[in-house]
């Protein structure tokens, strides 16, 4: 192989290289922490006979999303989080969605996680965890992507809160969001 090749070949190997690591500031993915706190508006438990304690519970809480990282992500949005859990003696599934709003922009979320109850102190403790990725949005946040992960506990017998971590990717109609 002759030198200018060697030299081209090299040259196009430090190229691919930054391209590569750069790919996700190009692609806009931007890492991103919160927390929730939130409050049920409305909540139905539908009892099952096939085994003690075991329910179906649909229910809706309400509250306001903060940003902890740097970004300006669903930072003051407020949010409305339906969800269905599966539950026997306050520990199984939950899947629902969060939908995040402010303004004419909004974001859907799904999430699915599980709900674990142990009794500390002669009280049902309960908490949460699981993963969550965005389903779509509106305004600046229309065809926004990204997934991450959340846990939480209860508060309260009518409150939770929840810390999440994730990405997202940052179109360019959302440039003016960060």
């Amino acid at each position: 192989m002759s030198n200018v090749s060697k030299q081209s070949l090299r040259i196009l190997s430090a190229l691919a290289l930054i391209a590569v690591g750069s790919s996700d500031a190009l692609a806009g993915n931007m890492k991103d922490t919160g927390s929730m706190d939130a409050t049920y508006a409305k909540r139905e438990a539908l009892p099952i006979a096939d085994r003690d304690g075991h329910v179906l519970m649909l229910s809706e809480a309400v509250g306001t999303d903060v940003n902890t990282s740097q970004s300006a992500y669903l930072e003051g949005f407020a949010f409305s989080a339906r969800e269905i859990n599966d539950l026997t003696q306050g520990t199984g599934t939950q899947h629902g969605y969060v939908i995040f709003s402010k303004g004419d922009d909004s974001e859907v979320v799904k999430y699915d996680g599980n709900i674990t109850t142990v009794m500390k102190d002669g009280h049902p403790a309960t908490s949460f965890k699981g993963k969550w990725s965005a389903v779509n949005g509106t305004g600046r946040y229309a065809g926004i992507q990204g997934d991450g992960t959340y846990e939480g506990h209860f508060t309260a017998e009518d409150k939770w809160h929840v810390d999440w971590t994730g990405w997202h990717s940052l179109s360019e109609t959302l440039a003016n969001v960060q």
